[in-house]
């Protein structure tokens, strides 16, 4: 689900370049001092401006409130400026609404208080909140269970290029779950995922490529893949390739020969995207 804090830099990035064309706010110069990480002068700019109704600025009190950034954790103040926010109709603190009440976090669990704040954001644009609306309709959680519409925001999600939508949206079209089985619209998908840095987009068309599930069977690529996502640290391959190596299939990638596992502690990555095989 959502990793309510990545979503801080995004957004400031999106209020420097909105502001840039304008005369300079005081909100303006809470995101410069926060960029300079001066957090407690961030705090106090944000605040005098929250208390203006400002709702991008609750929402980044909310946000300060409730890790702790320029001030101390203060939880029930930070649910404060945050629903006033998302009341107002900004959608990232509607997002936030609806993660807070699926975690049950500040909040007793309330799924369906959850899905409604999260259809909000949704079609307000937010990604990471149509991601996390498509698993709910997934799971029947605060809704009904609706593979067409989970289908639907996975789509919507991974067209603004959300990693995790991606991987979903890849696997409903790998296993024929609502669509019609694609092994070549996973593995674009996959890919896609994959050239942003996922390591499970890695292991999926590693695993796709080792079985031959709609490409030509190509145990090199394979291995390729696999050991990229390994060396990220990705369970499932760090597993699937040291089970591999012990075949003879693929060859152990860590210079130590005592090592147990193919993971370089110096690895950076991202260094390998091989080419993937020409779909049947």
């Amino acid at each position: 689900m959502l990793k309510i804090k990545s979503l801080l830099f995004i957004l400031l990035i999106g209020f420097i370049t909105s502001s840039m064309a304008q005369e300079k706010t005081p909100f303006d110069l809470g995101i410069e001092q926060f960029q300079s990480e001066n957090y407690t002068a961030a705090y106090e700019t944000f605040t005098s401006d929250a208390l203006k109704n400002n709702d991008q600025a609750q929402f980044l009190v909310g946000h300060m409130l409730l890790f702790g950034i320029g001030t101390e954790k203060q939880p029930s103040q930070a649910y404060e400026q945050l629903e006033k926010s998302a009341q107002a109709g900004n959608a990232n603190a509607q997002s936030y609404m609806g993660t807070i009440y699926h975690k049950g976090e500040l909040v007793t669990r309330d799924d369906k208080e959850a899905a409604k704040w999260l259809l909000l954001a949704a079609d307000n644009g937010v990604a990471e909140a149509q991601n996390n609306l498509a698993h709910m309709y997934i799971n029947g959680q605060g809704v009904e269970s609706s593979l067409e519409k989970a289908f639907h925001w996975f789509q919507k999600a991974s067209e603004q290029g959300f990693t995790e939508a991606k991987l979903s949206l890849g696997l409903m079209y790998e296993q024929g779950i609502f669509i019609e089985q694609d092994f070549s619209r996973a593995a674009e998908l996959y890919q896609s995922a994959a050239d942003q840095g996922s390591a499970q987009g890695m292991h999926n068309i590693g695993m796709m490529l080792l079985y031959g599930n709609g490409f030509e069977q190509h145990t090199d690529n394979a291995c390729s893949f696999l050991t990229t996502a390994a060396k990220l640290g990705f369970q499932d391959s760090i597993k699937n390739l040291n089970t591999l190596i012990g075949k003879g299939v693929c060859k152990k990638a860590a210079p130590d020969p005592h090592s147990n596992s193919i993971v370089e502690p110096s690895f950076e990555p991202f260094s390998l995207n091989p080419t993937i095989g020409a779909p049947h």
